[in-house]
C-alpha cells in the first residue's frame, strides 16, 4: 500500500513511510508502467504444479487473533510494525497507515469495533463512518474499516497465493491485497528484514483497473515498480494471484498471467495482508458521490506450495 503521483503518463512518487514499529521513516520512489489492457492477458496459469498449503473459505466465522483471549487464532487485524495493544495511547498507528494520510482505523472485534460481517461462504470488510471517532483510540479518525493478516498464522517462502474478492469502487475507497516478508520479533518487537512488499494488487476506487507494484528493497530504501492494467470489471468477483518463485514473480487474474518480472530480493517466507483503506494521498478523500457503508467482499484466500 503505497501513495503515488500521476506524472507525464507515468507514476513517480516520493513518500515517507513509518514502518519498523511505526518509528523507522523509510524513503520510497515508485515507478510505474504505463497501463496495460486485461484483454492481453497471458498464459494460463498450471495448477498442477501447486499443493495446497493454506485455505479459509469462510463456511464457518473467522477467529481473529488477540494475545491473550485468541492467541491461536488465523486472522490478525493490525500491522505488525507499531505499538500491538488496541487500548495503548499510541496502539492506533498500528491501524491505519498514517505517512500515507489514511482515514480509517482497522477495528478490533475482539474490543468491540467490529468492521467485518460474515455470511457463510464470505466474508465482507466493511468501510463506513466511524460511530467511534471521538474514542482517543481511534485519534478520532472518521472511518472504521477492516485489515485481515495472516502474519501470526501463515507465511511461506515461495509458492502461490491467491483470494477470490469483490471491490467497493467510489472516490477515496482503497482496497488491496499484499504481501510482506514475515519479520523477526526481539525484545517483543518486530524486525522488518527489508523494504521488499509485493501488491497482487491495488485499486483506487476506479471500476475497471488495478495496480500490480513489486517494491525492491535497494540501500535501505523501498523502490517501486507497478503497473495498472485496465478492462478489469473489479465491481465483480474475480480470482486474484500470484506466482513467487526464486526466480520470477508473475501476477494472475482468473487464472490468466497479467504481469511478470524477475524475482531479485523477494526471498523472505510472506504472510498474507487484505484491506480496504479509506482516503489517503493517493486516491484522495471520499466525496458526495462515495457511497457508505463500502463492502470489500472476500469469498476465499488460499496458498500453495510449489511441487518439486
Amino acid at each position: 500500500m503505497t501513495v503515488w503521483l500521476r506524472v507525464m503518463g507515468q507514476i513517480a512518487v516520493t513518500v515517507i513511510r513509518r514502518l519498523a514499529h511505526g518509528r523507522a521513516a523509510l524513503l520510497v520512489l515508485l515507478v510505474a508502467a504505463p497501463g496495460c489492457a486485461a484483454s492481453k492477458a497471458g498464459p494460463k496459469l498450471d495448477r498442477s504444479r501447486l499443493e495446497l498449503a493454506f485455505s479459509e473459505d469462510f463456511k464457518q466465522p473467522p477467529r481473529f487473533y488477540d494475545p491473550v483471549k485468541a492467541p491461536d487464532a488465523r486472522w490478525k487485524t493490525n500491522f505488525w510494525f507499531s505499538i500491538q495493544g488496541t487500548a495503548d495511547p499510541g496502539g492506533w498507528e498500528a491501524r491505519t497507515l498514517r505517512p500515507n494520510k489514511e482515514l480509517q482505523y482497522y477495528g478490533d472485534p475482539l474490543h468491540g469495533m467490529n468492521p467485518f460481517q460474515w455470511r457463510r461462504g464470505a466474508l465482507d470488510i466493511v468501510a463506513d463512518r466511524s460511530p467511534y471517532r471521538g474514542d482517543p483510540i481511534t485519534n478520532n479518525l472518521p472511518y472504521l474499516s477492516g485489515l485481515l493478516t495472516t502474519e501470526r498464522s501463515f507465511s511461506q517462502r515461495y509458492g502461490y497465493f491467491e483470494a477470490r474478492i469483490t471491490m467497493p469502487v467510489g472516490k477515496g475507497l482503497w482496497p488491496a491485497f499484499w504481501l510482506l516478508p514475515t519479520p523477526d520479533v526481539k525484545g517483543g518487537w518486530a524486525q522488518p528484514k527489508g523494504q521488499q512488499e509485493i501488491d497482487i494488487f491495488e485499486n483506487i476506487g476506479q471500476p475497471d483497473e488495478l495496480w500490480l507494484t513489486l517494491h525492491h528493497d535497494v540501500g535501505g530504501k523501498k523502490v517501486g515498480d507497478g503497473e495498472k492494467i485496465t478492462g478489469i470489471a473489479v465491481g465483480r468477483p474475480h480470482t486474484y494471484g500470484l506466482l513467487l518463485t526464486k526466480s520470477e514473480i508473475i501476477w494472475y487474474v482468473d487464472d490468466r498471467e497479467v504481469r511478470r518480472r524477475a524475482n531479485t530480493d523477494f526471498h523472505e517466507p510472506a504472510y498474507m495482508l487484505i484491506n480496504l483503506a479509506v482516503g489517503g494521498a493517493w486516491p484522495g478523500n471520499p466525496d458526495a458521490s462515495t457511497t457508505f457503508p463500502a463492502r470489500m467482499s472476500v469469498n476465499w484466500v488460499r496458498a500453495y506450495r510449489l511441487k518439486r
